[in-house]
């Protein structure tokens, strides 16, 4: 301290770079998830078989790191912004597949049944008894992944994927601490920009306006400044009487009601977005599909792979890397939960939400690989530093889900355990926390999962574990030891998911 800002314009150019890195990596990733979550969903799926071969799609695209499928691309194709928008393209399908899939099997089968009965046919009563009730899960899913996006495509500038982590690595490798606070700095403000931007596009989805008056007239409060914002940027209409209608004809539009017009009107928001990004970055899309060839070659480099080069270490990384997860993801949840409370809006008071968000932001602000790095030069090299990265990430991705999960519980079973003459502890016990908490124990599971992927990227900085291992032998160039890393982290990523399907099952 304090922090250095020399070349600010160009610090805030690479920033923006980033940022459309990050967009159209998520919309990528969207455009290729929502089918395979589809595919992958019980509920949804056209055949078993098509089921499990959607859910190895996804397991393959989680067990690989965001930062190796970076390095792949960078060897493939040269260093520059496509490869980290591939990287961020390839590696999230396994998280929103994951999460559009869950969101999917918790519609009610109820309006299905009803649509069915009415004759539609199997895609439109997917389009109008499953889409609908999704849509807001969809849209909280994607925006948390854009947020996770931008914060990865930081580390991938580690690896010559360009962007403002690129500056980052520069400075941090020449010891310019003061100028990588100065990036640090300007990396925070774009993702309070973009907390913003999401909580503004999450309550319109999710609807603002019964709930509030509801809320307005049981506490006496008038709402946030962000619903009222909302309510001035998209008035409802005048109610107007019925037209009579008529069922003989062979097709009825539905009307254009002011949740319609929103949901257009940010879909239409959402291709501006992502075509103003890819002119920003400059990315040719032909160059993505000219260099499958070279991808290709590159990806055979790292098979057969090799187990015997290292079986020692590889086996005691990968148990280290596992307590590691356990432990921070436990200790993080059991801290991200009262956090979550505080930060969701229609349970706690206004300010105290304010306070909570703002520190949710300040810590989600600061990547990993930073606080890994923060850690090690604390406590020295090892897994301490790691658990101690992965516990603050924990509780700031954790508490962010924990509530936005709350804030989409239906307001209508509080308002009855309120009349009833129920206590605000007993309130928030019996019609907040539990019917979020099947959402709770899938996203804890789900951090689980995380903390062990992110643990071979702190490895980079000598935080221990199979990371550490995966370190040197990227930087030594053994491509058969990293595809028996590569193979060995798919592999725990499967069993963690086995575990998450009976936990579901069982349980939820």
């Amino acid at each position: 301290m304090p922090p250095e800002f020399t070349g600010f314009g160009h610090i805030v150019s690479l920033g923006l770079v980033t940022v459309c890195m990050a967009v159209v990596g998520t919309a990528l990733a969207a455009v290729m998830a929502i089918p395979v979550g589809f595919m992958a969903a019980r509920n949804t799926t056209v055949h078993p078989a098509v089921r499990w071969l959607a859910r190895a799609v996804i397991v393959v695209c989680r067990s690989v790191p965001d930062l190796v499928f970076a390095i792949v691309f960078v060897e493939a194709i040269g260093i520059g912004i496509l490869p980290g928008v591939l990287a961020l393209g390839f590696h999230s399908v396994g998280m929103l597949g994951k999460l559009y899939a869950e969101a999917i099997e918790q519609v009610p089968a109820e309006p299905r049944e009803a649509v069915t009965a009415t004759g539609a046919s199997r895609m439109q009563n997917v389009a109008t008894s499953v889409v609908p009730q999704v849509l807001p899960s969809f849209t909280s899913i994607t925006l948390y992944r854009l947020d996770i996006n931008l914060r990865s495509s930081v580390i991938l500038g580690y690896v010559g994927a360009g962007g403002i982590g690129f500056l980052l690595n520069q400075y941090m490798g020449t010891l310019q601490f003061r100028r990588a606070v100065g990036v640090v700095v300007v990396i925070f403000v774009l993702i309070v920009i973009m907390e913003f931007v999401s909580a503004v596009i999450r309550r319109s989805l999710i609807g603002t306006e019964a709930p509030l008056r509801s809320a307005a007239a049981a506490t006496g409060r008038r709402p946030a400044r962000g619903d009222l914002m909302v309510r001035r940027l998209i008035r409802p209409r005048p109610g107007q009487a019925a037209a009579p209608r008529t069922f003989g004809r062979p097709r009825v539009s539905p009307p254009w009601t002011r949740t319609r017009v929103q949901r257009f009107s940010f879909a239409g928001g959402a291709l501006a977005v992502v075509a103003a990004s890819l002119w920003v970055t400059k990315i040719n899309p032909i160059q993505a599909v000219t260099s499958a060839r070279q991808v290709w070659d590159t990806v055979v480099l790292y098979f057969p792979p090799d187990f015997s080069t290292a079986r020692s270490n590889l086996i005691t990384g990968t148990l280290q890397s596992a307590s590691v997860a356990i432990v921070a993801t436990a200790i993080g949840f059991l801290l991200a939960v009262p956090v979550g409370l505080l930060a969701a809006r229609n349970v706690t008071d206004r300010w105290v939400y304010r306070c909570a968000r703002a520190f949710l932001v300040v810590i989600r602000a600061v990547p990993e690989l930073i606080l890994a790095i923060v850690f090690v030069v604390a406590v020295g090299l090892g897994l301490v530093a790691g658990t101690f990265a992965l516990i603050v990430g924990t509780v700031a991705f954790m508490s962010k889900l924990v509530a936005d999960g709350i804030e989409e519980v239906n307001p209508m079973p509080r308002e009855a355990v309120l009349s009833a003459g129920a206590s605000r502890l007993q309130e928030t016990a019996t019609s907040v926390l539990e019917p979020a908490a099947p959402a709770l124990v899938a996203n804890g599971l789900y951090m689980l999962d995380v903390n062990f992927r992110s643990s071979t990227i702190l490895g980079i900085v000598g935080a221990g574990g199979i990371g550490f291992l995966l370190s040197q032998s990227v930087q030594v160039l053994a491509y058969r030891t990293t595809g028996a890393i590569i193979i060995t982290t798919f592999a725990v990523v499967l069993l963690i998911e086995v575990i998450t399907r009976w936990v579901r099952k069982h349980l939820i």
